[in-house]
């Protein structure tokens, strides 16, 4: 019986150094380090459903940062709307995290622009550009054989400066894109 106990735990042993070291083998090859300098993205789900669009470019400036600029459009009437004009700093501190791809965090500072009528079609007083000042927070995935398609997800909050109301809402249901 001690033998057999030996027997099946040597085998269990050699098992799984040979699974590991073949998933390890696995990961290596298709987990490659990706190069790319930039990534072009928008929202198309959005424009399915509401007429909201948006778009985004991100530019990498080092191993682990990007800074980006994006615009967005979401009308509600025939001249009135919320537009918005942002540029985003984003770090991306995971281990073996590149920009494009992980976990992401970072400010936020933009132009928002309300247009807003009332019955009157007297200009509400708080229409008109504001600056704004916020963070978010995300995740991105770059995807396929080459990793070329970029996913991402995310979620924060701008505070429009000189203005009595609260934060507004940046919420990325979901973005897609090409990283080149």
């Amino acid at each position: 019986m001690k033998n057999f106990l030996l027997r099946v735990s040597s085998f269990t042993a050699i098992l799984l150094v040979a699974l590991a070291t073949n998933s390890a083998a696995q990961e290596a090859t298709t987990n490659y380090q990706v190069n790319y300098n930039q990534v072009v993205s928008a929202n198309p789900f959005a424009i399915i459903l509401l007429p909201w669009y948006n778009g985004e470019y991100e530019r990498k400036l080092s191993g682990k940062t990007t800074l980006g600029i994006s615009g967005s459009r979401l009308p509600w009437g025939e001249d009135d709307g919320f537009y918005s004009m942002n540029a985003a700093f984003r770090y991306y501190p995971g281990p073996g995290e590149t920009p494009f791809k992980g976990f992401y965090l970072g400010p936020r500072i933009g132009t928002f622009w309300v247009s807003y009528k009332d019955d009157e079609e007297a200009v509400d007083e708080n229409s008109g550009p504001r600056l704004g000042l916020g963070a978010e927070v995300g995740y991105a995935w770059l995807l396929g054989s080459e990793q070329h398609l970029s996913i991402s997800i995310g979620f924060g909050a701008t505070r429009i400066l000189g203005s009595d109301g609260g934060a507004i809402p940046v919420l990325r249901l979901v973005n897609i894109g090409w990283a080149f």
